[in-house]
């Protein structure tokens, strides 16, 4: 052998060790790390996804549900992504990016290229601006954190990876692939959902408005003692509050049906004197054609659209009377919420019945414009006071003023009213006493005033405006739901009349006590009835049978629900109901033992009743009472379709948004509602 030879020949490495690897080669990642990255990343999407179900309905999670947790972080400016007149929840963003990191963290075999690795980077200082938002605004959304955690424990996996230029182009590829497939299919099903909100706001409103113009041409009762008279007020941006008497006028000559609307009543007579329904603060005339009232916060979003809107109202026209009263949702000034969602809400609140203690009506407005225009946040006395000299006004005192007790009185004064008249969410607006529904379709209340000013409706004060009571709103929140048909029941155990002019059908679970509440009124009712129906269909609140919920609440609700579905199947809506009494009176006090001798003293065979149980007509039957469930529509604004909340109660194919207010029971006036329109 040559020299030359003997120097090109490779020593072998002692031990059999592996040969070195080739400059800008690397080894191969862990396979122990690639399915330890694509859990992280797939825990993270299965999150999103559950929060993405939620917000379509699809689902219904603990913490989710209206005023909830995930409702308030959703319902948070960091809950959205603006682009222009469209609002992108940042639900569907995380649902995309997590699809998207997952489907290149496997495409490139976790040998992950250098600009994928900075992309999870951004990614998880994302996350982690957004659990400083959390903890900040205190919007402890147990998904989302979740799904944040996910995104850091896959950072850390694709830190450990290799890395492979190579795998460059495939691993971008596969991002942009998914990230725009999910957006698309998520962007589809928004619009679908937005339109379906929409449409119903514009049913709500089309009826709300109606009624306003029906209610602003109704002729007032004559008066049974005189009213002092007084020159009506100009329309002129600020008045001061309004006088104790109203404007008096001459009756209008008896008739025995009340003017249309085409022919509207021309004279201004007044009820006897009552308690006018308007607030503090009145904008624009005492008597006037259009007279608003607005329950609202000065930290809800909703309120500050609506607010655009009033101010635009409120710069145009000359024949509106405009007020203000508060309804905070914060504990600090408002017993009746279960949370905080707006935290700084009754300070703002408090600010403005400030200035109008320190500087009358026009201060009030002046702060009223201001506070919404900064969300209703003022982070310091230095900044509040900043707000005042720009409005013109001399701070000192204010705070004084301003913590003291007559605001928060004021703000009490307010919130009980609100109460007294049925009133769970902001803004509430009634227009000439009655309640605008629909408020959210696009500029419901400028098109609602628009329509009721051309219909000349007579001028008139607070005085005649009287809205419904809370307990008559419940009734009336009742009527004034659409009729919708609801899915068909396969097998349905009608109790009482199964063709009756009344028909109440409710999804419950035996175990949850205001489903036997529901239940004792309804079934009371119907057995000193001929012509009501009564229909109970199956939604145990318990993962072993609903597929719809990740929990266990009601542990024996599946047992229960196939206790009452097999009486049915052996003996018919007799033995159905019997069972179906049984298990409602006695709630989380049964065993087997008991439902197989209570089944004897039914008449039916213990071993029949135990064999139907477990048969799979039982099992499809509480199936297709869940499933239907699932599929009603939209209930409320803002809430996807589907059934949220139990005992859902449906009278006359009409659902019932409430059925108790506090500790007093409507169901039952709802019901002889019910009974009266049958007649």
């Amino acid at each position: 052998m040559s020299k030359k030879s003997a120097t090109k020949r490779k020593p072998k490495v002692a031990g059999g060790a592996p040969p070195q690897v080739a400059k800008g080669a690397s080894p191969s990642t862990s396979p122990w790390l690639l399915v330890l990255g694509a859990m992280f990343a797939g825990f993270a999407l299965v999150m999103s996804l559950l929060l993405v179900l939620e917000h379509f309905g699809g689902l219904s999670l603990p913490g989710c549900g209206p005023g909830g947790a995930c409702d308030q972080a959703a319902e948070s400016v960091w809950g959205k992504v603006k682009l222009g007149d469209f609002e992108w929840p940042v639900s569907h963003l995380g649902l995309a990016y997590f699809g998207a990191v997952l489907a290149a963290w496997l495409a490139s075999r976790a040998a992950t290229p250098s600009v994928f690795r900075y992309l999870v980077r951004i990614g998880a200082l994302g996350s982690l601006g957004f659990c400083a938002i959390i903890a900040v605004e205190w919007l402890l959304c147990v998904y989302c954190l979740a799904a944040h955690a996910g995104n850091f424990a896959f950072w850390i996996a694709v830190e450990r990876a290799r890395s492979r230029p190579a795998r460059t182009r495939l691993a971008v590829l596969s991002f942009i692939g998914v990230f725009a497939l999910l957006t698309g299919v998520l962007g589809m099903l928004e619009w679908q959902h937005r339109d379906r909100v929409l449409r119903k706001g514009e049913e709500e409103l089309a009826e709300a408005t109606q009624s306003i113009i029906e209610r602003s041409h109704r002729a007032a009762e004559p008066a049974t003692q005189p009213a002092a008279a007084e020159p009506v007020a100009p329309a002129v941006p600020v008045t001061t509050e309004p006088a104790a008497t109203e404007p008096a006028a001459t009756p209008p000559a008896p008739s025995a049906t009340a003017p249309s609307v085409d022919q509207p009543v021309a004279a201004t007579t007044e009820p006897a004197p009552s308690p006018p329904f308007v607030g503090r603060y009145r904008f624009g005339p005492e008597a006037a054609p259009i007279r608003i009232v607005l329950f609202t916060g000065y930290q809800c979003r909703d309120c500050y659209s609506i607010e655009q809107q009033l101010m635009q109202l409120m710069a145009e026209r000359n024949d509106i009377s405009v007020s203000i009263k508060h309804f905070p949702f914060n504990k600090e000034c408002n017993p009746f919420v279960e949370r905080d969602l707006h935290p700084n809400a009754c300070w703002a609140a408090r600010a403005a019945e400030a200035a109008g203690i320190l500087w009358g009506s026009e201060g009030f407005w002046k702060m009223h414009h201001w506070l919404f225009s900064k969300h209703g946040v003022f982070e310091t006395t230095a900044q509040l006071e900043a707000g005042i000299r720009e409005l013109g006004y001399d701070p000192t005192g204010f705070v004084a003023v301003m913590s003291g007790e007559e605001p928060l009185r004021r703000i009490r004064e307010d919130v009980e009213e609100g109460k007294a008249l049925g009133l769970f969410f902001t803004p509430m607006i009634f227009i000439n006493g009655v309640e605008l529904k629909g408020w959210y379709a696009p500029n419901a209340l400028l098109r609602t005033v628009a329509e009721v000013a051309a219909t000349n409706p007579p001028a008139r004060t607070a005085h005649h405006d009287h809205p419904p009571a809370a307990l008559e709103k419940c009734v009336a929140d009742w009527r004034d739901q659409p009729v919708r048909p609801l899915p068909a029941d396969a097998q349905a155990w009608v109790q009482g009349a199964a063709d009756g002019a009344i028909r109440i059908v409710v999804w419950g679970d035996y175990q949850e006590r205001y489903t036997a509440e529901v239940d004792a009124i309804i079934r009371a009712f119907v057995a000193r009835r001929g012509d009501a129906g009564y229909t109970f269909r199956q939604y145990p609140f318990n993962s072993d049978c609903n597929p719809h919920l990740n929990e266990r609440r009601h542990p024996q609700a599946c047992r229960a629900a196939q206790a009452a579905e097999a009486a049915g199947q052996l003996g018919g809506v007799e033995a159905f109901g019997k069972m179906h009494a049984w298990l409602m009176e006695r709630q989380g006090n049964f065993n087997d033992e008991a439902l197989l001798s209570v089944a004897g003293e039914f008449g039916l065979d213990a071993d029949a009743f135990l064999a139907a149980m477990g048969s799979d007509a039982v099992q499809a039957a509480i199936a297709d009472d869940i499933q239907a469930g699932k599929q009603l529509p939209s209930l409320r604004w803002g809430t996807p379709p589907g059934l949220h909340a139990i005992p859902t109660v449906f009278i006359n194919s009409r659902y019932v948004p409430r059925v108790r207010l506090d500790d007093k029971s409507v169901l039952d006036l709802i019901l002889e509602a019910a009974a009266a329109d049958a007649q």
